[in-house]
Parts: structure tokens; C-alpha cells; sequence
């Protein structure tokens, strides 16, 4: 393993993400300089961790579990009804910076889809209502 996969490393970018809500062109440059890592990894490890963002996220990150099961229990409609609610797309944020939404692989709760993970709560067996009620108790 090289030098720049160590647990610092990974450390560091933690707390600048918590910190900041994502990490910087001057962030990279900083830890580049400092680490002696080329950026071009440095990028590399970012985008290859969904944690970690290379531009400004919401108050609210909101991940909906696309994985098979979550997609058999119709997690599409989940992030349909996402987007429609919030006027986004994947990927985006919303103007007031309130709302982020990704989609990702697995949250891990396989036997409770459609899964939904709110910055670190999960919802669970989720109806187009139900998110719709949740998203509504945020704003």
C-alpha cells in the first residue's frame, strides 16, 4: 500500500469534508504539497470514496440505496419523488443549499428497502408519502 492510502490521509479528508461540507481545489493543492502526493491521486481517492465532494453540498445530504433489493422494492420511485419534491436532480443541490441528493450503491439495509440515509439517519420501507413527510419535517 503507498504512502498516501495511510489512515491519516483518509483522516484528514474526513474532517476537512465535516468541516467544510467538501473538499477544495486549494485543499487538494495543500495536502499535494504537504503529503507529496500528486494530485491527480489525490483526486482519484476523493471521487473513488461517495463521502467525499469536490463542490459544495446541502444541509441535508440525502442518499436513496439503488442496490437490487432496494430496486426491486421500486427505489426509483422513491428518487423520482425526490426530485419532483425538491426540483433536482442527482447529484445536484438545491438553491437554497438545503437539500443534496445522490444515489448510491448499498446502505446496508437490504431487507428494509426502499432505504434512504439523511446525512446519518436512515428511513426505511419508504412510501412516496412517507418521504415526502420527511423531507417536509426538514425545511
Amino acid at each position: 500500500m503507498e504512502k498516501y492510502y495511510e489512515k491519516e490521509l483518509l483522516e484528514e479528508l474526513h474532517d476537512i469534508q465535516e468541516t467544510y461540507g467538501f473538499i477544495s481545489e486549494e485543499d487538494i493543492l495543500r495536502i499535494s504539497e504537504k503529503r507529496s502526493i500528486p494530485k491527480a491521486n489525490l483526486y482519484g481517492i476523493i471521487s473513488f470514496y461517495s463521502m467525499f465532494h469536490l463542490e459544495p453540498t446541502g444541509k441535508y445530504i440525502i442518499r436513496v440505496c439503488d442496490s437490487v433489493p432496494c430496486n426491486l422494492n421500486r427505489s426509483e420511485e422513491i428518487v423520482k419523488i425526490i426530485k419532483e419534491h425538491l426540483g433536482i436532480k442527482e447529484n445536484q443541490t438545491t438553491k437554497d443549499k438545503r437539500f443534496t441528493l445522490e444515489v448510491v450503491d448499498c446502505l446496508g439495509h437490504c431487507d428494509e428497502g426502499p432505504v434512504m440515509m439523511i446525512n446519518d439517519t436512515y428511513y426505511t420501507h419508504l412510501t412516496a408519502a412517507k418521504v415526502v413527510q420527511i423531507l417536509d419535517n426538514l425545511v
